[in-house]
């Protein structure tokens, strides 16, 4: 890797000892102003980040230009930088779904978070706020200041371990540890190996931007039912594992073309082992069903002719009290529905509209006594003329 001008002066242990400031600092002075000032108090935390990055580099006298390096981007730069992202995006998936089934309180960790940063705010403020401003003042603080102090050590894979680990634990959070991680180590080893901030600053951005588009898109700041913590998570596992399988020959490509001179024909191969493994644990998960016994799966379609005629769907019998995974899929339609799942005995278990945008799905664990149950879908006055073809399984 690069080495800065003044390199004699950083060392690893100096860049441990400033992301440990950066965390007290994080933890104190951010948590206050995120507490009491919210939204205004994240932005004043990113600030403080970006300062912090800018001070590091006046004390330890290092060029501004070799520390937050800039250079001119080019076409396979960009191709590059895009694919590893996609993988590493995928990976992080993943392991949102491992941590989710192992530890489903984290899950409404992760719903507190995007109600505190999307509750309140609309699109394009969240996009600089949640997209922009993190991927400038993070990059710099950590890819900036903090990586430049383990440019000595040799070994490129030991600095991307470090600053993923390093980044994972800035985020303070369980079901984002492994996820941020990734990132931070996928950005680290493009930094290592084009020594070009810029490339980092638009990978964060796009990364954070993606997040934000699928939160509106699919309209999950004004529905309960598109919330983590409604998902049984070990219930649909094995699909985010099939999402996560070919993240590590996208990687390998990413690399590939980033760094052709340091590629090695052996990360194919430990690729094809991983991507083997995560495949055959989400087979493995999707055939059994997690382990959970289904009570319905069924696909229809019909014709929507009276908005004020509810349609009976489907019907199925619970024989022992039980909690189960509802989800819910629409296609070949625009207008709003809602779907109602009523007991015999007057009980209703859920009445929750279909997501207006995106993949028009929606999941949701709920308890279900012993009684006879009926799945129905209620259409507006949108829908009528409409055609929709609906799947429902219930497990």
């Amino acid at each position: 890797m690069v080495k800065l001008s003044n390199q004699d002066k950083l060392h690893p242990v100096l860049g441990i000892v400033l992301f440990a400031v950066l965390m007290g600092v994080f933890l104190t002075a951010g948590r206050y102003l995120q507490l009491n000032f919210g939204i205004t108090g994240l932005v004043l935390t990113e600030v403080i980040f970006l300062i912090m990055a800018l001070a590091f580099c006046f004390i330890t006298g290092s060029k501004i230009k070799e520390m937050f390096p800039i250079k001119k981007i080019t076409v396979m730069d960009i191709l590059g930088c895009f694919i590893i992202h996609i993988g590493g995006y995928l990976l992080s998936i993943a392991s949102v779904g491992v941590v989710g089934a192992i530890y489903p309180p984290s899950l409404k960790e992760a719903d507190r978070m995007n109600d505190f940063l999307f509750g309140s705010m609309s699109f394009l403020p969240a996009l600089i706020i949640v997209g922009l401003l993190p991927a400038v003042c993070e990059e710099a603080i950590h890819r900036g200041a903090i990586l430049s102090n383990f440019r000595s050590i040799k070994k490129d894979w030991v600095i991307v371990l470090i600053m993923g680990i390093l980044f994972g634990i800035n985020h303070v959070s369980v079901i984002k540890f492994f996820s941020t991680a990734i990132l931070g180590g996928v950005l680290s080893y493009v930094l290592i190996k084009k020594n070009n901030i810029l490339l980092t600053m638009l990978m964060h951005f796009f990364n954070n931007a993606m997040s934000v588009m699928a939160v509106y898109r699919t309209d999950a700041g004004n529905t309960d039912v598109s919330s983590l913590s409604n998902l049984n998570m070990s219930s649909v596992l094995g699909v985010y594992l099939l999402l996560g399988f070919g993240a590590p020959f996208l990687l390998v490509i990413g690399c590939r073309i980033l760094a052709p001179d340091s590629f090695k024909k052996k990360y194919i191969v430990v690729a094809g082992i991983i991507s083997a493994i995560l495949l055959a644990c989400a087979m493995y998960i999707i055939v059994l069903g997690g382990g959970m016994e289904m009570r319905l799966n069924t696909s229809f379609s019909y014709e929507v002719s009276d908005a004020e005629e509810d349609m009976s769907a489907a019907s199925f019998d619970i024989e022992e009290d039980t909690t189960a995974i509802v989800i819910v899929s629409l296609a070949d339609a625009e207008g709003d529905y809602r779907v109602r799942i009523d007991g015999d005995r007057g009980s209703n278990i859920i009445n929750a509209p279909v997501p207006k945008e995106g993949l028009r799905t929606f999941s949701y664990q709920c308890g279900f006594q012993t009684d006879h149950y009926t799945v129905y879908i209620d259409p507006e006055d949108n829908a009528v003329g409409e055609t929709p073809s609906f799947t429902i399984i219930i497990r």
